[in-house]
């Protein structure tokens, strides 16, 4: 059976992994991020731009009255006082606005309504305004032509409304990657089935998929494929046919029905099988027609270390982002750890 595999775990440096996945990338032209696609703003929640935003027109577009009140000259409003009020008429020097209104383009001030005594054709006011007072001048938010956003940027929700009140409808965001996630093991069954002994409920696929979805990937997974070579083959064919990266889960020991690096050196190119981490260790990296492949362990606590170690990476890489950096603390082991020479180690802490 070894001779029928020719797969064997090996122990590469982590660094070295990523060299050799990163170099493979970048010869098919995959270590760079995506192109951009034209969506509507109202979709674009947590997309990632493509290119900068510029505003098409100022926001407000037009001089507008910050409250209720009176569109004034504030040169017509100087020496009024409590004791020597002054009036103002209705129309050329008075002008009722509410908040948003436009002003008159003779106006550059706003009186509160509160600060006014209205009489049928005048106003009595106590008090002078200065200039642009209780106003919003035109492109008091943002300016026709300056930049909105940058381009790698994850959008928000005031995003969206800033891209919108410039004037745009659509924005320029990376095309969300394209992940299968292939299950696979004869023992796995779906969640809700009854349990026989032996029986292990899949649920690495589902964490998987939403790790892939909360980085911003599109996560498609795959009914659970026994531990059969040729369905194995099949399967990741079909995935990499229609996907950017394809997650095979488990099968990436060394052991008699684990199939995931023999499959991969078939059908492509198998640049690591085994890196010097722990948890994660039989972690297969490879191409299949210009296609990553990662074969995941089944451990779930390596399959979701897996994840942050080398997908998360590659997803920031094509959505323009930088990966996501862990937090740092420093802090007291309360017991011993004895961790194998040479191997990266990561602790679960509470």
């Amino acid at each position: 059976m070894s001779d029928q595999r020719k797969i064997y775990l090996e122990d590469i440096p982590l660094d070295e992994a990523w060299r050799r996945f990163t170099e493979a990338l970048a010869a098919t032209g995959l270590w760079r991020p995506f192109p951009g696609e034209d969506v509507p703003v109202v979709s674009a929640l947590g997309r990632v731009t493509a290119a900068p935003v510029w505003a098409r027109i100022s926001s407000p577009h037009y001089h507008a009255a910050a409250m209720d009140g009176y569109a004034v000259r504030a040169a017509d409003t100087i020496g009024a006082t409590e004791t020597a009020p002054l009036r103002l008429a209705l129309g050329p020097q008075a002008v009722y606005v509410d908040t948003g209104d436009p002003l008159p383009p003779w106006a550059n001030a706003v009186i509160p309504i509160e600060h006014v005594q209205p009489g049928p054709d005048t106003i009595e006011i106590m008090a002078p305004v200065p200039p642009w007072r209780n106003v919003r001048p035109m492109g008091e938010d943002m300016v026709a032509t300056e930049l909105v956003l940058p381009a790698n940027h994850t959008l928000v929700p005031v995003d969206l409304g800033a891209i919108a009140g410039c004037g745009h409808t659509h924005v320029q965001v990376r095309r969300r990657p394209r992940v299968a996630v292939i299950p696979t093991g004869t023992e796995l069954v779906p969640p809700g089935v009854p349990l026989r002994p032996g029986d292990i409920i899949e649920y690495n696929s589902l964490v998987l998929a939403a790790q892939v979805e909360s980085w911003g990937g599109q996560a498609t997974r795959w009914p659970i494929i026994p531990d059969d070579y040729d369905r194995l083959r099949a399967a990741v064919q079909e995935a990499v046919a229609t996907h950017d990266l394809v997650l095979i889960n488990a099968g990436s020991s060394a052991g008699s029905e684990d199939f995931t690096a023999r499959v991969v050196a078939d059908l492509g190119q198998l640049l690591v099988h085994g890196v010097a981490v722990r948890p994660g260790h039989p972690v297969i990296l490879g191409m299949i027609c210009s296609r990553p492949v990662i074969g995941v362990p089944g451990y779930p606590v390596s399959a979701a270390l897996t994840g942050e170690i080398f997908v998360e990476p590659l997803l920031a890489r094509w959505l323009g982002r930088p990966p996501q950096a862990r937090p740092t603390v420093q802090a007291t082991l309360t017991r011993k750890v004895l961790s194998p020479l040479g191997d990266d180690e990561y602790l679960r802490v509470t």
